[in-house]
C-alpha cells in the first residue's frame, strides 16, 4: 500500500500550488472596506492540534490574497496569528482541541471586527470498521451527533492504486450516516486503503466589512487503514 501520508502530502502540494499561483498584494494598497475576511478553526485528530487561521482577500472570496500591512493585525484568543507566506494565510496552533475561538481583526482604518467560531462537533469512525466491499453501496454510520443544517460530513478513500481517490459527501440535516456509492467504490483498487473523515461546519460572520466574509470549522479524524474487497 502507498504510505499513509501520500494522500495528505499530495493534497498539501495541490493546496500550495493553487495558493502560490494566486495573485498577492499588501493591504495598504486596497480600500479597507473591500477586504473579504475568512476565519477558520481546524482540529486534526492525528496530530491532536487545533489551528486558528485567517485569510484576507481583495475582490471577494476568490480575489487577491492580502498580507496585512502594519499596524493592521489579526489574533485568536488574544494570540497574534503569524503570516504564512507560502500558504497565503495567518495561523497559530495549539495542543489539543479548542472548542471555540474568538478572532479579532483590526484594519488600517482602526476598525475592529470580532468573530467567534465554535469547533465542529467531534466525529469518528466506528471501532469495528476494517473493510468495505465495493460490490454494493456501503452505509457508513459515524460515531457522533447528527448533522445540523449548516454541516457536512466528507469521507475520502485513498486506494492502493494511483489516481483512485474517491470523495463522498453527506449534507442532509439530521443525518447520522453517509452512503458510499457503489459506482465510486468500484473505482478503488482492491486491497489496503486509507479512509479519512471530517465534519465541516459553516457559521455566520458576525462582524465584517462591506465585502463580507466566511466563517467555518473542521474536525478531521485520524486516518484509518482498511481493506477494500471485491
Amino acid at each position: 500500500m502507498k504510505d499513509l501520508n501520500c494522500f495528505s502530502s499530495a493534497l498539501l502540494f495541490t493546496i500550495l500550488f493553487l495558493v502560490s499561483s494566486c495573485a498577492r498584494d499588501v493591504s495598504v494598497n486596497v480600500n479597507q472596506d473591500s477586504i473579504f475576511t475568512e476565519y477558520r478553526l481546524v482540529y486534526e485528530a492525528e496530530s491532536d492540534k487545533t489551528y486558528a487561521r485567517a485569510t484576507f482577500r481583495f475582490g471577494g472570496e476568490t480575489g487577491t490574497i492580502l498580507e496585512l500591512s502594519d499596524p493592521a493585525e489579526v489574533s485568536a484568543d488574544s494570540t497574534p496569528l503569524g503570516w504564512k507566506p507560502v500558504l497565503g494565510w495567518y495561523e497559530t496552533e495549539s495542543a489539543g482541541i479548542d472548542s471555540a475561538s474568538s478572532f479579532l481583526y483590526t484594519d488600517l482604518d482602526n476598525n475592529s471586527f470580532e468573530n467567534d467560531i465554535l469547533m465542529a462537533a467531534e466525529i469518528d469512525f466506528p471501532a469495528d470498521l476494517d473493510s468495505i466491499s465495493k460490490s454494493a453501496a456501503y452505509t457508513l454510520e459515524w460515531d457522533g451527533v447528527e448533522l445540523a443544517t449548516n454541516e457536512s460530513v466528507i469521507v475520502t478513500i485513498n486506494g492502493i492504486n494511483e489516481g483512485d481517490v474517491k470523495v463522498f459527501i453527506q449534507n442532509a440535516a439530521a443525518a447520522t450516516d453517509i452512503v458510499l456509492d457503489k459506482d465510486k467504490l468500484e473505482g478503488i483498487g482492491t486491497g489496503e486503503a486509507t479512509i479519512f473523515m471530517e465534519r465541516f461546519t459553516v457559521q455566520n460572520l458576525l462582524q465584517g466589512t462591506t465585502e463580507g466574509g466566511a466563517v467555518w470549522s473542521r474536525y478531521i479524524t485520524a486516518p484509518v487503514s482498511i481493506q477494500i474487497t471485491d
